[in-house]
């Protein structure tokens, strides 16, 4: 009696799933009618928009839950930091398709983890750590990649912003205006220095549009990784807000600037005996070794075969 009321029980529930999910409507007049008068698609048409509704369906979807980690996320002031200073645009839109970027990465790296724990014969503890090791990887992927790239704007900017210096004192020189002269050094070093020259160009725009001066440096020190930038910004707001010469507070910085690249180079060539000890002993010493001492041993070798005999 207990299996069979079990059975009807699953039987309408089946039934009832069945009529709510997958049966189809029963025509009545006004549907006929609208159906007679409604353009008929082709087999074509309803595959084309089948996918178009599956995509866009995914995409809302991708888009709501990386809404919903942006908003569970604390450092996120920290995260648009580094896509201004990785050139990126940082407003909140592009923020969420960096989030949605991540969670992709993260799908894609967790089906290549389950994939690799069931294919491989390791320990469950192994499995685990697989399947959830490479979705975390996937995951900051986009993140350390963003970092490379800021890193690398930071160390362009460092290195070409004496130059840029150096130009801009020579404009205000021949007396142009602080904001001339920075467009025009930005138009000058569009081939050498193509970082800092769209940087200067984007702070000619924005004084253009009516930001202040001070307002449109501080913005370029703040989306710039630079620290060298960073505190030419603040030479220049204050050269500005206490009256004092810019050509030269511009020289002195500049050769300030000079000597801290000169000592850079300088550290990295002392650093360069120490990289090079390691490939030194793992790959040059043994091949020498076996070059000098091979011909030795082998006769050496044939004096002992030849004694013996």
């Amino acid at each position: 009696m207990e299996f069979i009321s079990t059975l009807i029980l699953i039987s309408v529930i089946i039934f009832i799933i069945y009529e709510e999910f997958f049966a189809e409507e029963k025509d009545d007049s006004i549907t006929r009618r609208l159906k007679e008068y409604s353009p008929v698609l082709t087999e074509e048409e309803k595959q084309k928009k089948e996918e178009q509704d599956s995509a866009t369906f995914i995409k809302d979807a991708l888009k709501k839950l990386s809404q919903n980690v942006a908003n569970k996320s604390r450092n996120v002031l920290a995260e648009k930091q580094t896509l201004a200073e990785a050139g990126m645009s940082s407003d909140d839109d592009s923020f969420i398709g960096h989030i949605s970027k991540k969670l992709m990465y993260a799908f894609i790296c967790g089906a290549m983890g389950v994939t690799l724990a069931m294919l491989t014969s390791v320990s469950p503890m192994n499995k685990l750590m697989l399947i959830l090791f490479f979705p975390l990887l996937g995951f900051r992927f986009p993140d350390m990649k963003i970092k490379k790239i800021a890193k690398q704007r930071a160390e362009e900017v460092t290195y070409t912003l004496p130059d840029a210096i150096d130009l801009l004192s020579v404009c205000v020189e021949a007396g142009l205006g602080i904001d001339s002269a920075i467009s025009r050094v930005a138009n000058e070093q569009e081939t050498s220095a193509p970082v800092l020259s769209q940087e200067f160009k984007r702070v000619g725009k924005d004084i253009i549009t009516g930001i202040s001066r001070s307002d449109a440096l501080k913005a370029l020190a703040k989306r710039n990784g630079s620290v060298e930038l960073r505190s030419f910004v603040g030479l220049l707001v204050q050269s500005d807000r206490l009256g004092t010469s810019i050509s030269q507070s511009l020289k002195v910085y500049s050769d300030s600037l000079r000597v801290k690249r000169r000592q850079r180079a300088e550290e990295l060539a002392s650093k360069a005996s120490i990289k090079m000890t390691i490939p030194l002993v793992l790959f040059i010493l043994p091949a020498t070794f076996i070059v000098i001492l091979t011909p030795a041993a082998l006769s050496i070798l044939k004096i002992f075969t030849q004694g013996s005999e």
